[in-house]
């Protein structure tokens, strides 16, 4: 029963989740009340006119006692909620930059179903050599400025996470290869030009990208060969966009 559900085991998530949960506790006192008094008038009968009193009575003093004790218990239940839920999204979130994190970056994988899904990683070259001349709190301020921009460059394609320190990923669905790599290009470009300032100076910063689409492989695979990528454009001077599916035949992983 619904009036029963909506007691003892509520969804309190807005203000009309309150106002219901709120209905439905005083709804359920009033049956309990007024059936109480029903029986009691039955066992010991006076007369219509005082069973009609004291109906009204009980009605008043139910509504009185039960839509606060109810609105306050419905006020809990939604603090609850919103509790859980923003312990939920702190879940999939990386503090630092407000992305996505890894857990967010692989459940949203398991939910795609089919078709072409693009897997990008870009990494920040060079990272510890800039730790190591400027600082932590430098450092994270640069993570925070790539994470920016490639939330703002490439955000629109789909999912852009922090998997790592200085590591990027996007998931992207349903875009030709040719289209992909060309917004790389330009996230790249942007991120080469755009130097951090940080304390009076300012800190340049380049990005390498690898990126591969999915054929037959699963999400680990998929990661594995946009890593392969990653790796190539590492190997090959930094600062440039590499494809999983160009890369040499010596270059990519033996089956087996």
């Amino acid at each position: 029963m619904a009036l029963l559900r909506n007691v003892f085991h509520p969804i309190v998530a807005d203000s009309a989740g309150l106002r219901r949960y709120v209905t439905s506790v005083t709804i359920l006192a009033l049956i309990v009340a007024v059936g109480i008094d029903v029986v009691q008038s039955l066992l010991f009968f006076t007369t219509w006119l005082d069973i009609v009193r004291e109906e009204l009575i009980t009605t008043a003093i139910v509504i009185l006692v039960a839509v606060p004790i109810a609105r306050s218990m419905g006020h809990a239940h939604l603090e609850l909620f919103h509790a859980k839920r923003e312990a939920d999204r702190l879940g999939r979130t990386d503090p630092l930059t407000g992305l996505a994190n890894r857990r967010a970056l692989y459940e949203a994988a398991e939910r795609f179903d089919g078709g072409a899904l693009a897997l990008v990683i870009a990494d920040i070259d060079r990272f510890k050599r800039i730790n190591d001349s400027y600082g932590h709190a430098a450092g994270d301020e640069i993570i925070k400025a790539v994470a920016q921009r490639m939330q703002r460059d490439l955000g629109d394609l789909g999912i852009v996470a922090r998997v790592g320190g200085e590591e990027f990923a996007l998931i992207a669905a349903d875009l030709p290869a040719g289209e992909l790599r060309a917004r790389l290009q330009r996230f790249r470009q942007r991120v080469a030009e755009d130097p951090v300032a940080y304390a009076r100076q300012t800190i340049g910063v380049t990005v390498s990208v690898g990126f591969a689409a999915r054929r037959d492989l699963d999400f680990d695979a998929l990661y594995a060969a946009a890593d392969k990528a990653l790796y190539a454009a590492k190997n090959a001077g930094r600062d440039r966009v590499v494809e999983y599916d160009q890369l040499p035949a010596e270059a990519l992983p033996r089956a087996g």
